[in-house]
């Protein structure tokens, strides 16, 4: 039995089956923060937990998480096949790992901007955990936004319209931001349906997003313009479907891809903002 505080600060008593811990919803919708738990020591059955509530809450944050590479890896490992980065310069011995730097040098940061993980892939990833072990002094913090909310507060008509449709996603756009390093490699380019059901949720997700999303399948170029402009700004202005998380060094965010977006914001140059991610690869996204 863990304490879970509601919103007005009133604690009440839930089962989160074997794990210890303290629970802390940061608000309704989405986002939740475990308190006491060490990802790295938890069991397989542990594991499992942890993945049916990100599927449910969409975004799980851990502090004081001090763990190696290696061990970060291997808690990828336990929550699903790894993904691997299609334009990624990865540490010597861990292919699998996405290294987020910025620092005074950078022309951008990584994650700045609404979007949902290399959803260009045909198999886009699922979970994505992000450790962060060097915060600037103040900024840097990401925000998520729930797509179970996005699609919920849209109304009917226009849910029974979006579920007809499917997108392109494009990975073009590695060509400009890793300049220099992707050099002739042509990127993913796959359809992907506009809501799709979250497998282990059941719930319906809205899935386009500004990082990859292109053009919707069989709408004139002024329809699909017009209507992308709309599901984006749903997206990025829906407040009450979004939560802000404050880096502190070791840090751990563990979100869903298949119905979260994320922005990281780059408020603190010249400062350094260090990580590490590893992701799960996901299945084909499915109406």
């Amino acid at each position: 039995m863990v304490p879970v505080r509601k919103p007005a600060g009133e604690e009440v008593q839930v089962t989160i089956a074997s794990i210890q811990a303290e629970r802390f919803d940061l608000c309704k919708p989405i986002g939740t923060e475990l308190r006491g738990v060490q990802l790295s020591r938890l069991t397989s059955g542990e594991i499992q937990e942890v993945k049916d509530l990100v599927a449910e809450r969409g975004v799980l944050f851990f502090r004081d998480q001090e763990m190696t590479l290696a061990e970060q890896v291997e808690v990828g490992r336990q929550l699903g096949e790894l993904h691997t980065h299609p334009a990624a310069s990865a540490p010597e011995g861990f292919p699998e790992v996405l290294v987020i730097h910025t620092d005074e040098k950078s022309r951008r940061t990584a994650g700045e901007g609404w979007h949902s993980d290399v959803s260009c892939d045909e198999r886009p990833p699922a979970l994505s955990m992000l450790r962060i072990e060097t915060t600037p002094p103040v900024g840097g913090d990401t925000v998520f936004a729930s797509m179970y909310t996005a699609y919920e507060s849209l109304s009917e008509p226009f849910q029974q319209f979006l579920q007809q449709l499917s997108a392109v996603h494009s990975g073009a756009i590695y060509h400009d931001l890793y300049r220099g390093r992707t050099g002739d490699r042509q990127f993913p380019e796959s359809v992907h349906p506009v809501v799709r059901t979250h497998p282990g949720s059941g719930k319906k997700a809205l899935y386009v997003n500004s990082g990859f999303t292109r053009r919707i399948v069989g709408l004139s170029a002024q329809e699909s313009s017009a209507l992308l402009k709309l599901l984006f700004d749903h997206i990025a202005y829906l407040v009450k479907g979004q939560v802000r998380f404050h880096w502190e060094p070791n840090s751990v965010a563990l979100w869903d891809n298949r119905c979260v977006q994320h922005h990281a914001s780059w408020d603190y140059f010249p400062e350094t903002r260090h990580g590490y991610r590893v992701t799960t690869l996901g299945e084909r996204p499915f109406l």
